[in-house]
Formats: C-alpha cells, sequence, structure tokens
C-alpha cells in the first residue's frame, strides 16, 4: 500500500514541473555510461521552476502604472526505463506539462521522446565504462518554438549521445567516486515547419534544419544516505536556428545537486541550476512574451529541480540492517576475487599448453634435423 501511495505521488509531481526527461542511470543532466541491467524498471519523474516577481517595496504608494507581477516558468515530465539485456535498455517519456506562453497557456500532454541505450562496455578493469545512446522527440505537444526552455521546433528531431564514466572502485562502482562525461550532437529537422504564426494568419517558416552540439559533465560522491554531485551542462549551436526562433542562443549551466536515498528502491533528487552563460535574447520579429520591465533574456537565470526515481523491478527486498549490508558487500568482493582467481587459472592453463607445444616444436624440430642428417649420410 505504501508503494502505491508513492507511486501516485510521483505521477502526480511529474505532471506538475520537470526538465527534460533522462532515464537510465543518471546525475539530474549527464547520463552515466552504465545501463540497466536485465529485467530492471525504473519511473523518473523531475519537476523544476523559475520565478520572477515585481512588488512596490518603497514607502507610499506605487507610481502610477505599476502592476505587481508574478511570472511563473514551469514545465513537468514523467520517464519509464527498461533494461532488455545487460548492456541495453529503452527510455520512453513525456514531457508532461510545459508552460508555453501562447493563447493556450501550457501544452498538456507536451512532446514524447524515445531513446535506446547500448552501454556498460568495460574499457579498463571494470572502472571504465562506454556507452552510446539513439534519441528521438515526437511532437505530440500542442504548441512548439516557446521561449526561455530548450527549442523545441515542432518537427521529429533527433540525435546520437556519447557517454563515458569512470569509477574508482570496481568492485562496488555504485558506492564510488564517479566521473561522467557526454557528448552528443541534435538535429532540430525543422526546414519548412511553420514556426510562428500570428493573429492574422501570417506564417513564419523555418528556412533551414539547424542542429546543436550538446555536452555535459559531472561527478558524484557516495556516502550511506546520500550522493552529492555537481555538474556543468550546456548546448552550442553548430547551425544556428532562424531569428523568429525563441530560445536560439548558445547556453550553460553549473549544477550543484544531491541525492537521499531513504530506501533501497525510492530516490530523492534536489538541486539547482545556475546560468554561467550571459545574459542574451537574439529573437527578431516575433513579440517578445513577457513584459519589458522584465527584461529577461531567452534563459532563466537560475531553475530548482525536485525528483524521484522509483525501482518498480526487480521487486526490492525489505530494509537491510547495517550488518546485513555489511556481509553482503563482503560477498560480492568474495565472489569478485574468487572470479579472478579463476582468470588467472584460466591463464596459467593456456601457459602450460603453450609450453607444451613448444617442447613438441622442438621436438619435431630436433627429429627433423636427425632426419636431414640421415638422408645428408645416405646420399654420401
Amino acid at each position: 500500500m505504501k508503494r502505491i501511495f508513492l507511486l501516485a505521488v510521483v505521477l502526480l509531481s511529474g505532471s506538475l514541473l520537470a526538465q527534460p526527461p533522462y532515464g537510465s542511470y543518471h546525475l539530474l543532466h549527464t547520463q552515466s555510461a552504465k545501463t540497466f541491467e536485465q529485467g530492471r524498471l525504473e519511473v523518473f519523474t523531475n519537476m523544476n521552476f523559475f520565478t520572477r516577481s515585481t512588488q512596490w517595496i518603497g514607502s507610499g504608494s506605487p507610481p502610477a502604472g505599476f502592476t505587481a507581477t508574478n511570472y511563473w516558468l514551469v514545465a513537468g515530465n514523467f520517464a519509464l526505463t527498461y533494461g532488455f539485456t545487460d548492456f541495453f535498455d529503452m527510455t520512453l517519456s513525456n514531457r508532461v506539462y510545459q508552460d508555453n506562453h501562447y493563447p493556450s497557456v501550457y501544452n498538456f500532454p507536451g512532446d514524447l521522446f524515445l531513446s535506446a541505450k547500448l552501454g556498460s562496455f568495460d574499457l579498463m578493469r571494470r572502472m571504465l565504462f562506454g556507452g552510446l545512446e539513439l534519441k528521438t522527440r515526437f511532437p505530440t505537444g500542442q504548441d512548439h518554438n516557446y521561449p526561455f526552455a530548450e527549442y523545441a521546433s515542432g518537427a521529429v528531431e533527433y540525435g546520437i549521445n556519447g557517454f563515458l564514466s569512470y569509477f574508482s572502485d570496481p568492485y562496488l562502482p555504485e558506492r564510488s567516486f564517479s566521473f561522467h562525461a557526454n557528448v552528443g550532437w541534435w538535429n532540430y529537422n525543422e526546414a519548412g515547419k511553420v514556426l510562428y504564426e500570428f493573429s492574422n494568419g501570417t506564417q513564419l517558416k523555418a528556412t533551414k534544419n539547424s542542429s546543436a552540439l550538446k555536452y555535459s559533465a559531472g561527478f558524484a560522491y557516495p556516502t550511506a544516505m546520500f550522493d552529492f554531485r555537481l555538474e556543468i551542462h550546456g548546448l552550442n549551436y553548430i547551425e544556428q536556428p532562424d531569428s523568429f526562433v525563441y530560445s536560439r542562443e548558445n547556453w550553460t549551466y553549473v549544477t550543484p545537486s544531491i541525492k537521499y536515498k531513504p530506501l533501497n528502491w525510492l530516490n530523492v533528487n534536489l538541486g539547482v541550476d545556475i546560468r554561467v552563460s550571459p545574459d542574451e535574447n537574439t529573437t527578431k520579429i516575433v513579440p517578445n512574451k513577457t513584459a519589458d520591465k522584465y527584461n529577461l533574456p531567452n534563459y532563466a537565470s537560475w531553475k530548482v529541480h525536485l525528483g524521484v526515481d522509483m525501482r518498480i523491478l526487480p521487486f526490492a527486498p525489505p530494509r537491510k540492517t547495517a550488518a546485513e549490508v555489511e556481509r553482503d558487500e563482503f560477498n560480492k568482493r568474495v565472489e569478485f576475487f574468487q572470479e579472478i582467481i579463476k582468470e588467472r587459472e584460466r591463464s596459467e592453463d593456456v601457459q602450460e599448453e603453450l609450453d607444451r607445444l613448444k617442447q613438441e616444436r622442438e621436438a619435431a624440430e630436433k627429429e627433423l634435423e636427425e632426419l636431414k642428417q640421415i638422408l645428408e649420410e645416405e646420399g654420401d
């Protein structure tokens, strides 16, 4: 019953607020190169928001024409990830809610995302792993090309991402310091697409397919109950969108975050995006979506994140005591060293076989030499 209640909370929180949807193993914005184990199913939600308000704080009456205003930027996502093998998982996610600042006010639901990830490739003694992901965005939301969020063209977008992950402890990677780096290419695929329509029916269509380089890097320092994390992530356009596109500038954020692990099947994430790229708004022709008094750039200066990750499959056992956890960790280390011993024994067997073949070859060469001498003597 408790799990059902928590799942309901997850679903509701995902429908209110969120960030670009991620699945599989990840920090807030940076993917791990490791994939889910076969049969693992998890639910991910994240919420983020930005707000800016104007209030009269001076003495006396406010100036003529002053209006107190509270401006909100809200989005929301929900994601499911399933591990098909130990090296392949897929994530289906939905931008459940997105403020669009059009007459419709918001997209509910928004766009659909599908990603396929190959990973957990051991590149160096179980400490360095590599991975690759293909991702597609389907325009199921009502409106696109909205400001203050990542560019959404309204076309079928797609991209490819590469991952590297380093873990300081090869025996218990999930409990060790880790560093992750991602780089990817994204195609907005919007040429010929209507990106804006004025109230009089005039349409602005994309003149090209824009594309971008996406990047992120971050580390995690885990403890028994908390993971402390720091990331940098951003986007640089390779082919910049048309001038009437909102959010057409490059951007970079730094994100400190913390993950709370109250149960072995439940994690709670809290973080803050802090924009370190310049204040820019190079959009032209289309109207400004906020009042001039806000003077907002095309990306929020900060965003607060709150999310929940919950494992559905395999069903989690009851929470273990500290002694049971230590015993399990000891058993894992014993199993790992047993595997090392087996590998060494196999190597010794191979070496013995090579030595035997070498001896047989030397004996055969000796016999050939003796036969050659016999033939030479008979010829004489």
